[in-house]
C-alpha cells in the first residue's frame, strides 16, 4: 500500500524519481519492521529498482560487488581466521590485562579492547569475542545478575565499545566505506588516511566519554577485581595471522605511497589465509554472506537516489530548513539526523538513504563535502539508545545483566555526547585536512 500511495501524491516527480522514492520507503519499512530479513529487502530492493524503477540491472546488480563490498570482505576473512585460531580471544585476554584490577580500570580496559578490536572487524564479532570475557569476570567475582552497578556497566561497554571501535577505521563499520564509495564518484579522494584523521580520534575521546558516562550513571560497587589470565600461549598459527594482519593494516595506510586501492589490498589476506593454510572452504562459509549481500542492496539503493535526482530534491528540503544556520549547528544536525534514523533501521541501510542527501546538501550549502558526509557516517553509527539498535547492544541487554530503561538512560547520554563531540571536532579539526 506504501508503495502505492506515493504514485497517487500530489508531489512534482519524475517517474523514476517517484520510483525510486517508493521503493526507498518501502525498503525502510521492511528494515524497521523486519517483516522480512534484512538481506532479502536488500535483494528486493535490487529486483524493484530494474523491474520498477527503470534502472539497468548491470548498473544494479554491480553495486553487490563493489569495491566497497570486496573491502569488507577482506576485513570479514581476517576477522575469521583470528576466530579460527582464537586470536582475538588472546588479544582480548592479554590486553584487558594491562588495565589493572580496579573496577573504574578494567571498566575502561573493557570498551577500549572492545573498541580496538572493532576497528578491524564487524562490531557483531568484537562484541561475541568480548562479551563472554567479560560474562567469565563477572561470574569469577560473583557478581549477580541486576544486582550489580559493575555488572551493568560491564556488559554496555562491551556493546558500546563494539560499536565505537567500528568509526575508528574506513573497514570498521559499513558506513564507513558507504562514505567513500560515494566521495570517489564526486572525484574526492578518500582512504584509510583521510578517514582515519577523523574517525580515530573521535573514536579516542567516545571511549573515554563512553567509560566516564558508564562509570557516573553506574557506581561501581567493588573497588578491586580478581582478573583472568588468558591460559593458552601465544601459538605459530596465531603468530602467521597477526602478521599478516600486521601487513594488510600497513598496506592499507600506506596506500598513499603505492597507489594500489584498498579494495585490492583487502585480497591480499583472503590469499595469503589460504597460501599458509589458515582458512579453508569451510571456514569461508562462515563470512558474513548476509551483510555483504546488506551491503550491496545499501549501496544500490544509494545509487538510485542519485541517479533518479531524489537526492536533489530531498537535500533542497532539508537545505531550506539548515541554510543561514552557523556551521557548527549544521554539523551537529547531520549527528542529530543520523543517530534518530538509525534508531529504527541498520546504519547500512540508514547509511545508504542518508549519505547520498548529504553529498548533494553540501553543494546546496557550499560547505565542505567530505566533512559534512563524514558528519553524517558518523551520525548513522551514534546509536546506542535502544537493545534492537545495533547487534552489540542487543547483546549486552540479551545477557540478563541489564534493563531496557537503564539502557536508555545511558545510551541518550553517550548518543548526545557522541553528536556534540563529533560536531566540534569536526568544526574545530577537519578544516585542517
Amino acid at each position: 500500500m506504501l508503495f502505492s500511495l506515493v504514485y497517487v501524491l500530489p508531489i512534482d516527480l519524475q517517474p523514476q524519481a517517484r520510483a525510486t522514492l517508493a521503493i526507498t520507503l518501502l525498503a525502510m519499512t521492511l528494515w524497521i519492521s523486519e517483516a522480512m530479513p534484512l538481506e532479502a529487502t536488500a535483494l528486493l530492493v535490487a529486483f524493484l529498482l530494474v523491474i520498477a524503477g527503470g534502472f539497468q540491472a548491470d548498473a544494479v546488480f554491480s553495486q553487490f560487488f563493489d569495491r566497497v563490498v570486496v573491502l569488507v570482505l577482506g576485513g570479514f576473512a581476517i576477522a575469521v581466521a583470528m576466530s579460527r585460531h582464537k586470536l582475538d580471544e588472546y588479544l582480548g585476554y592479554k590486553v584487558l590485562g594491562r588495565f589493572g584490577s580496579s573496577a573504574k580500570s578494567v571498566l575502561l580496559g573493557t570498551v577500549a579492547v572492545t573498541a580496538f578490536l572493532s576497528m578491524w572487524m564487524s562490531n557483531s564479532a568484537a562484541a561475541a569475542i568480548m562479551m563472554p570475557i567479560a560474562v567469565i569476570l563477572l561470574r569469577k567475582n560473583r557478581i549477580k545478575k541486576m544486582h550489580s552497578n559493575f555488572a551493568k556497566s560491564m556488559v554496555l561497554a562491551v556493546g558500546y565499545g563494539a560499536t565505537i571501535g567500528g568509526i575508528g577505521t574506513l573497514i570498521g563499520s559499513t558506513p564507513n566505506v558507504i562514505t567513500q564509495k560515494f566521495l570517489a564518484e564526486k572525484g574526492i579522494t578518500f582512504g584509510f588516511v583521510e578517514w582515519g584523521v577523523r574517525g580515530f580520534p573521535f573514536m579516542v575521546l567516545m571511549v573515554i566519554a563512553c567509560w566516564l558516562v558508564l562509570h557516573h550513571v553506574f557506581r561501581p560497587e567493588i573497588r578491586k577485581l580478581a582478573t583472568k589470565k588468558h591460559p593458552h600461549p601465544f601459538t605459530l598459527e596465531q603468530k602467521k595471522v597477526a602478521a599478516i594482519f600486521v601487513l594488510t593494516v600497513f598496506l592499507w595506510v600506506t596506500e598513499s605511497v603505492h597507489g594500489i586501492h584498498n579494495s585490492i589490498i583487502a585480497l591480499v589476506p583472503i590469499i595469503l589465509l589460504y597460501l599458509f593454510r589458515l582458512i579453508d572452504t569451510h571456514d569461508f562459509h562462515k563470512v558474513g554472506w548476509d551483510s555483504l549481500i546488506l551491503i550491496g542492496g545499501g549501496i544500490a539503493l544509494g545509487m538510485a537516489i542519485d541517479k533518479s535526482g531524489l537526492d536533489d530534491i530531498v537535500s533542497s528540503s532539508l537545505g531550506s530548513s539548515l541554510a543561514g544556520q552557523h556551521y557548527f549547528f549544521v554539523l551537529l544536525a547531520m549527528g542529530v539526523v543520523g543517530i534518530a534514523l538509525t534508531s529504527f533501521i541498520s546504519n547500512t541501510a540508514a547509511s545508504a538513504v542518508l549519505i547520498p542527501i548529504v553529498t548533494a546538501l553540501s553543494g546546496m550549502l557550499g560547505v565542505d563535502m567530505t566533512n559534512l558526509v563524514v558528519a553524517a557516517a558518523i551520525g548513522v553509527s551514534l546509536d546506542f539508545i535502544f537493545p534492537m539498535g545495533t547487534p552489540p547492544s542487543a547483546l549486552a541487554y540479551s545477557t540478563g545483566y541489564i534493563h531496557v530503561k537503564e539502557m536508555i538512560k545511558a545510551g541518550i547520554l553517550i548518543s548526545i555526547a557522541g553528536a556534540l563531540i563529533m560536531a566540534g571536532m569536526a568544526y574545530f579539526s577537519w578544516g585542517l585536512f
